[in-house]
C-alpha cells in the first residue's frame, strides 16, 4: 500500500479517524499516524488538527458521525480541525488509493459481480489451497491480477457442474504448471486433529525487513520438523513486528499443535480469533486443540461456529459429527453424517463416515 513515508510528514498533528476506513484498519492507521510522527486520537477536542473521514461511508454517509459533528462545532467557534476525506489522507501520506488499485487490479466486489456464484466463505476456502492470492489487500477490499480471473473462471464453471469443494480444488492443482507458491508443500485439510496452515502471500527472498518478510522465512522452515526452531523464531520476529498478523499466529500455532503443545497453540489461537472473529480456520483450528485437550463443550461451540461462518466446510462438519457422538447426541450426530457425505460422497473420508453412519442405526 504504502509508496514513501515522510517519518515528520505529520509532526505535531493530532488525528482522528471516523467511519470505515478502506486502506487500514483503525488500529493500523494509528500506527501510520505514529509512523509519520502525529499523535493518533480516539476523540475529537480542541487539541485535534485533523479528522479523516473513512472512504467506505464518506459518499454514501447521509447522517453525520458524532466526531464529524464535534469537528464542525469546533471550527464554527473558530477551532482549525481540518477535514480530509480518506481518499486525501491516503494521497497526502504517500499511500495508493481506492481509485489507483481499480485501475490497476479487479476488486474481489468485481470479480464476484461477473461471477456471482463466488461467495466470500468459497473464495476464503480455494485461496487456503493455494490457487491465488491478492495481490493487494486493504482492510476493506481485495484486488488480484488478471491472470487470477482465469482460476476464478475455472473455479465458477466446475461449481456450475456440482462437483465438490475438494474435487475441484484438486482438479485445477492438478491441471496448472508449477509455481513459486503452489510448488510448496501445502497441508490438506484433514478432519480429525489436522491444523490447517496457511499458505505465505509471496516469496521473499531477500534479508527479511518486514513482518511479511518474517512470515515467509517462518512458513517456508515450518514444514520439517527439524527447522521447526527456525519457524518459531521467524514467526516470532514477525509478530514482534506486527502483533496483530493473523497468519502468523496461525502458523505458529500449528507448529505447537504438531510437537503438542497444546496450550501454547490455544493461547496463538485465541489471540488469532481476538484478531479476527471471522475467520473460520481458527476456529476449526482452535476447536480441534479444544477437542485433545477434552474440552468437548468448547470444541462443539467453535466447530459450530465455524460452519456458521463457512457451512460447507467438509473438515468441521466430520469433527462436529464425532464431537457429537461423544457426548451421547446420536440423532445430531447422524445429522452431520449426512450432511458430509452430501458433500463428499467419494473422498477418503467417506467411508468412515458412512460406517458412523450404519453403526447409529444400529
Amino acid at each position: 500500500m504504502s509508496t514513501s513515508e515522510n517519518q515528520n510528514l505529520l509532526a505535531g498533528a493530532v488525528v482522528v479517524f471516523t467511519g470505515k476506513l478502506f486502506a487500514f484498519s483503525r488500529r493500523q492507521a494509528q500506527e501510520l499516524v505514529r509512523r509519520l510522527g502525529g499523535q493518533a486520537s480516539p476523540r475529537v477536542t480542541k487539541a485535534t488538527t485533523m479528522l479523516v473521514i473513512g472512504e467506505e461511508g464518506y459518499l454514501a454517509n447521509i447522517v453525520k458521525s458524532n466526531k464529524l459533528k464535534r469537528a464542525e462545532a469546533i471550527n464554527a467557534g473558530g477551532g482549525g480541525v481540518r477535514i480530509l476525506s480518506e481518499a486525501e489522507f491516503l494521497e497526502m501520506t504517500g499511500q495508493e488509493s481506492k481509485a489507483s488499485l481499480e485501475k490497476k487490479f479487479y476488486s474481489l466486489a468485481r470479480i464476484q459481480r461477473v461471477f456471482p456464484r463466488l461467495r466470500p466463505d468459497l473464495i476464503r476456502y480455494f485461496a487456503h489451497w493455494g490457487l491465488f492470492t491478492p495481490a493487494v489487500k486493504t482492510n476493506a477490499q481485495q484486488y488480484y491480477e488478471f491472470k487470477d480471473l482465469l482460476v476464478f473462471r475455472q473455479i465458477d464453471e466446475l461449481l456450475d457442474q456440482k462437483l465438490a469443494l475438494r474435487a475441484i480444488a484438486q482438479r485445477i492443482r492438478a491441471g496448472r504448471q508449477p509455481s513459486p507458491q503452489t510448488a510448496l508443500e501445502f497441508e490438506e485439510f484433514k478432519p480429525k486433529g489436522a491444523v490447517v496452515a496457511l499458505t505465505p502471500k509471496s516469496a521473499a527472498t531477500a534479508a527479511p525487513r518486514t513482518a511479511e518478510d518474517w512470515y515467509n522465512l517462518g512458513y517456508r522452515a515450518d514444514g520439517n520438523p527439524e527447522t521447526y526452531d527456525q519457524a518459531i523464531a521467524a514467526y516470532e520476529n514477525a509478530l514482534a513486528m506486527n502483533p496483530h498478523f493473523v497468519e502468523a499466529l496461525i502458523n505458529l500455532a500449528n507448529i505447537h499443535f504438531h510437537r503438542r503443545e497444546l496450550p501454547a497453540a490455544a493461547q496463538l489461537l485465541e489471540r488469532a480469533q481476538a484478531e479476527d472473529s471471522g475467520n473460520y480456520l481458527v476456529c476449526y483450528n482452535l476447536a480441534n486443540i479444544y477437542d485433545e485437550l477434552g474440552e468437548t463443550d468448547q470444541a462443539l461451540q467453535l466447530y459450530q461456529r465455524a460452519l456458521t461462518l463457512f457451512p460447507e466446510y467438509e473438515p468441521a462438519i466430520f469433527n462436529l459429527a464425532v464431537v457429537y457422538e461423544k457426548l451421547g447426541m446420536q440423532e445430531a450426530a447422524r445429522t452431520q453424517w449426512q450432511r458430509y457425505l452430501q458433500l463428499d460422497p467419494s473422498g477418503e473420508w467417506a467411508t468412515i463416515a458412512r460406517e458412523h453412519l450404519l453403526g447409529s442405526t444400529g
